[in-house]
């Protein structure tokens, strides 16, 4: 496994503006955004205890949250994640899933991630929570992402824009799906992932800016936003 540092920020639609250009000037776009951006929707569980949200609130150094994630709602690309985190660094396990096998977690039916292929995968470890832990759909976040890509370091930073959440079902393919934005100020969210380093030059892009790291969580903030929109609290 290979753990990475994560590095999150909150900016606001000025400071998004300057650092486009200079990520743009400087680094590469990542391949996998042939027009330079595109819509990530994930759909996060959470047990009855809602243990992963209160571990990323409480700042707990260790701990793990599952999703289901696709971009731009292709139900050809369909992942389960397993996210696991040791404070700022952390790494991530994945299954690649089919529609149906989506539409089988949905109903509640995971019986079909103890076959073989499945092994030593982020759905391996998923079934075992639902056992144990009762995990079931929490909260579907919603955003777009601009990425961009630097090979030495192996560095990934990404602008997520427009993050939202859905209030009305947890299928993140229903054609009735209803969202609401979580900023009010169009912010969004600078991410910057590496491996053993950050080069100086990367670093100095954000020079200047007044940013500050923090605890940014995009499934705390739209599990708040559902919460409110719900109760109104």
């Amino acid at each position: 496994m290979q753990y990475r540092h994560e590095l999150k920020y909150y900016i606001n639609s000025g400071i998004y503006a300057i650092l486009k250009g200079r990520l743009d000037a400087v680094l590469e776009k990542d391949k996998n955004a042939p027009e330079g951006i595109y819509r990530v929707t994930s759909l996060y569980f959470d047990n009855i205890y809602n243990t992963a949200y209160r571990d990323k609130l409480g700042g707990t150094m260790n701990r793990k949250k599952y999703r289901i994630r696709t971009y731009n709602l292709n139900k050809e690309i369909i992942r389960l994640e397993e996210k696991i985190k040791d404070d700022n660094v952390g790494y991530k396990k994945n299954a690649f899933l089919t529609y149906d096998e989506y539409l089988s977690i949905l109903k509640g039916d995971t019986s079909f991630m103890t076959e073989e292929r499945f092994e030593c995968t982020a759905a391996d470890d998923f079934f075992t929570s639902v056992c144990a832990s009762g995990l079931k759909p929490a909260v579907i976040v919603d955003y777009m992402r601009e990425p961009y890509i630097c090979h030495a370091g192996n560095v990934r930073v990404t602008l997520d824009s427009r993050l939202s959440v859905c209030y009305n079902t947890f299928d993140m393919f229903d054609k009735n799906a209803v969202y609401s934005p979580v900023f009010e100020n169009n912010e969004a969210v600078l991410e910057v992932k590496y491996d053993g380093f950050l080069p100086s030059y990367i670093q100095e892009l954000f020079s200047g800016l007044p940013i500050m790291q923090e605890s940014v969580s995009k499934f705390v903030l739209c599990s708040d936003k559902a919460r409110l929109m719900k109760y109104g609290m």
